[in-house]
């Protein structure tokens, strides 16, 4: 007898991204804007070629994975690659070419990707047949990252839309680019629409007969790509009710899930959730369906027992109206007298599988080998399906009682292809309150008012607030609060507010969906701290006597804001000093930057390579933003004796 996972592996592959997008046309297709494209034409980025035999080889010493893509290194933006076109509006595109050749397809990941309001991005193949896009504000995350593909073909190309009135505003930056070589493996439909159909014959589509009341249940169940440090799989799982009824995205899945690469990371701000990805009828389509996808989460809870996994998605949009399922956490071994379990076989397309007898308790433990242990006996529900099956990416899939409420989740079993012997699920009554702390049971999560419910019904995803609260901290570089510190918001509304003794500010009933900017504000008081022994400490440093000490400092030096510290600099802050200017020209007294930067190279904070913003973006407003953190520096005053 073998144990088989219910995972579906993809070694470093990065598949094809669904997140929210916009109807439109690159720019550039437009005919009217053709003779204006025709003066600015890209020079290709070319990428190196990867090894395809080396990766069969590799490939060959694991069997039973299903890499297609491996990673190529990138280091590409607009700020060094491909060109810009100014359209008679004044507005701006830009547009670059990717190519590695003999590529079957390739996947675009970007580790930075904020867009401006009015900004569009575009990815498309070489003859333009597949495009993807209008990616907008609202499509962006709160992590920065991205992933669009799979573009088929060795080249793709990339079409940034700029408003005028935003130039300068966006930030992209690619850094990884996956080449498909292998297409007997390439999983979804992005580039060939018939491959999206992996799993085997014998899975019942969930709109078949046997998933007619199962219409409500299924728009909890999604199809999860899980992104590891070195690789991505498929799994399963559901959104889960709780007993306060509200909207917290809470989802269940199984333990197993995030530790199927030895000695892995996984990346969850990039785990993506695919919802109602299914045929519309019994039928399986020709063409591959729509999904509607959240990117990202955070873990909750976990426990290796039960194999349950509890993420907590990002906002899930209130368009969705998805359903959260129910679930019965009754610590009776008998009574569940039929069971159904909805889920994404080798991550196709959604399927149901019945079993109409009576659920068993699996009386002994079960060894999964290796890193997975050993179940104990009474951890596992045991049912072998009449109709459907499941298959690699089944993993994490819900396991509904003859009431519709889940009592476990898809661990793994036995099989052949199409014979199911048996199919554990870890209990969800031994994962409520069996853990040691919150982190290892669903209790505190599932049950906030502590109600002591045995069993919780489903419900319709609740409407979202239509008003949320966005707030934060300014403190200067040495982490004293900046006190009665203005701080604008515009965008799809505009207001401003002052930090309070602690630096701490606030905008309450702040509508949902907006895309908003937060900009702080300090020109007062310009000699304030500015003498001339700045003046000596900066010409040190100009001549490499005495180089300025931190990032923050040096960037202080800069009193012209022309991104380097010269005799410019010293010449400004003089003239200050001696009454010639009464406030600088160019800059405000007091320069911000997001509390987060990263200095790539902290001995040159003007590397090309940091992101120097003034300003903090909140796309698509679907929660409480509470990350509008700054940091404040005095410009000319490099020895920090401003009062």
């Amino acid at each position: 007898m073998q144990i088989r996972f219910t995972l579906a592996l993809l070694l470093l592959p990065f598949l094809g991204f669904a997140q929210i997008t916009e109807s439109g046309t690159p720019p550039s297709f437009q005919p009217e804007n053709a003779a204006f494209f025709a003066k600015t034409t890209p020079k290709a980025v070319v990428l190196p070629s990867l090894n395809v035999a080396q990766a069969f080889q590799e490939d060959g010493q694991t069997p039973g994975q299903t890499r297609f893509a491996a990673p190529l290194a990138a280091d590409i933006s607009p700020l060094q690659h491909g060109s810009w076109t100014v359209l008679p509006s004044g507005d701006r595109v830009w547009r670059c070419l990717v190519r590695s050749d003999k590529a079957l397809g390739l996947l675009l990941f970007f580790d930075k990707f904020e867009l401006p309001a009015g900004g569009r991005f575009f990815a498309y193949s070489a003859d333009r047949q597949q495009v993807f896009g209008a990616y907008t504000p609202q499509s962006c995350t709160p992590s920065g990252k991205f992933l669009i593909g799979v573009l088929p073909g060795e080249i793709a190309w990339m079409e940034y839309f700029e408003p005028a009135a935003a130039k300068g505003q966006g930030r992209i930056h690619l850094s990884r680019v996956d080449y498909a070589y292998d297409p007997n493996a390439l999983y979804e439909g992005e580039s060939q629409a018939d491959n999206f159909g992996q799993s085997l014959s014998c899975n019942v589509n969930v709109n078949c007969a046997a998933g007619a009341d199962w219409q409500s249940e299924k728009k909890g169940v999604a199809r999860i790509l899980m992104v590891f440090s070195s690789g991505s799989a498929w799994c399963s799982g559901s959104l889960i009710a709780n007993t306060a009824g509200t909207t917290v995205p809470y989802f269940l899945t199984a333990h197993h899930c995030q530790i199927i690469i030895d000695n892995a990371m996984p990346d969850f701000p990039m785990w993506r959730f695919d919802f109602e990805y299914e045929a519309a009828g019994c039928t399986n389509p020709a063409t591959e369906p729509t999904r509607k996808s959240v990117l990202g989460c955070e873990r909750i809870a976990y426990r290796a027992e039960t194999d349950f996994l509890l993420l907590k998605l990002n906002p899930i949009p209130a368009a969705y109206g998805l359903y959260f399922n129910g679930w019965n956490r009754s610590d009776a071994t008998t009574g569940i007298s039929k069971s159904a379990l909805i889920h994404h076989p080798s991550g196709d397309i959604k399927k149901i599988a019945v079993d109409n007898d009576a659920l068993t308790l699996q009386g002994q433990s079960v060894n999964w080998g290796g890193q997975f242990g050993i179940s104990a006996p009474n951890t596992h529900w045991k049912n072998v399906p009449d109709v459907g099956i499941y298959q690699p990416g089944s993993s994490g899939c819900p396991l509904f009682d003859q009431n519709k409420r889940v009592v476990g989740q898809l661990h793994g079993g036995v099989s052949n292809n199409c014979t199911i012997t048996a199919a554990y699920f870890g209990r969800f009554n031994t994962s409520w309150n069996t853990g040691a702390t919150a982190d290892s049971r669903l209790r505190e999560w599932l049950d906030p008012a502590n109600t002591g419910a045995t069993t919780q019904n489903g419900y319709a995803q609740p409407a979202a607030p239509t008003e949320y609260i966005i707030s934060g901290n300014i403190s200067n570089h040495t982490g004293q609060p900046m006190v009665n510190c203005k701080i604008n918001l515009t965008g799809s509304a505009t207001a401003s507010a002052r930090t309070d003794a602690q630096g701490n500010y606030e905008f309450r009933n702040v509508a949902a969906g907006g895309t908003y900017t937060l900009t702080p504000v300090r020109d007062t008081l310009p000699l304030n701290g500015v003498s001339t022994y700045d003046l000596v400490l900066i010409s040190k440093h100009i001549l490499g006597l005495e180089p300025l000490p931190t990032t923050w400092k040096m960037l202080a030096a800069d009193v012209n804001r022309s991104g380097s510290i010269t005799t410019f600099d010293i010449v400004e802050a003089r003239k200050l000093i001696l009454g010639i200017y009464p406030v600088l020209p160019v800059a405000s007294s007091w320069r911000f930057l997001p509390a987060n930067t990263v200095f790539s190279d902290p001995t040159n904070p003007f590397d090309v390579n940091t992101t120097l913003n003034d300003f903090i973006t909140v796309s698509n407003l679907q929660a409480n933003f509470t990350a509008g953190n700054f940091t404040g520096l005095k410009v000319g005053d490099v020895n920090d004796s401003h009062n």
